[in-house]
């Protein structure tokens, strides 16, 4: 087991370098008269003339919204996705509603929310709609993952609808769930980023991308880009890491998709 686990890191860290190396020649050849992609060392130089402390602070801006997104946008969806287990009868109404947030494009609705509220809470709620149908779905197709005798000893026991959730759907929805919250990650700080790169504000990272757009600084925005892929693949392991520590039944010790 460790040395598998040895020799996934080693590839990883190999194909790490490769990535980069691939990187750094193409942008000192074939974009290298234009400079559209910069070089790792290009983007390098820019933190340390910038200060690494400009780059974290528009950075940690972003992250807080898409934090409070991700949290309002989960729970609703959980509380959603409880009153289903328990009252099926709602599942095609909260699905259509669901299914009507996840379509309405960021771009049409992030204006009008702009118009009604000001400050960071345009980029919380479109952070917090690109995660709920996600994980509303997430927990209610994890939920029917249970077997048909599970819920007929329950019902032959005398059990309750709330004894049929807590015992049987409860832990059926856990892994769904942890594996829509993992996509609902990069949802959120999209959803932030968008509603930042809208207006109404002066920090975070959508506002710093614009700037940087404008001002034809390549390095910050390659900087910025990139730093906000870093944090969804950080905080999509973190998830990950968590689902396999509390999960471990669900996958036979296995990592999760």
């Amino acid at each position: 087991m460790r040395r598998s686990a040895a020799a996934r890191y080693a590839l990883g860290a190999v194909g790490f370098a490769i990535v980069i190396a691939a990187w750094w020649i193409t942008a000192d050849t074939t974009f290298g008269e234009t400079g559209v992609v910069p070089s790792p060392p290009d983007l390098v130089r820019q933190i340390a003339a910038d200060g690494p402390g400009y780059y974290a602070a528009q950075i940690g801006v972003t992250l807080s919204s898409a934090l409070q997104g991700f949290a309002w946008g989960a729970g609703i969806a959980l509380a959603l996705a409880v009153v289903v287990m328990l009252l099926p009868s709602l599942s095609a109404p909260v699905g259509q509603l669901a299914l009507f947030v996840e379509c309405a494009p960021a771009a049409a609705i992030g204006p009008v929310v702009l118009a009604v509220v000001q400050g960071r809470t345009p980029s919380i709620f479109l952070a917090a709609i690109a995660v709920l149908f996600t994980t509303l779905v997430g927990a209610l197709l994890g939920s029917r993952a249970t077997r048909r005798i599970e819920s007929d000893m329950i019902a032959a026991y005398g059990g309750s609808r709330w004894d049929l959730f807590v015992k049987v759907k409860l832990f059926a929805a856990l892994p769904a769930t942890l594996n829509a919250l993992k996509i609902g990650i990069p949802a959120a700080i999209l959803g932030a980023i968008i509603g930042e790169y809208l207006g109404g504000v002066d920090s975070g990272v959508g506002v710093a991308l614009a700037v940087a757009q404008r001002s034809i600084q390549v390095e910050r925005t390659w900087i910025f880009g990139l730093s906000a892929a870093l944090a969804t693949s950080l905080g999509y392991a973190l998830i990950g890491a968590v689902a396999r520590v509390a999960l471990p039944w669900a996958h036979g010790g296995r990592r999760l998709a």
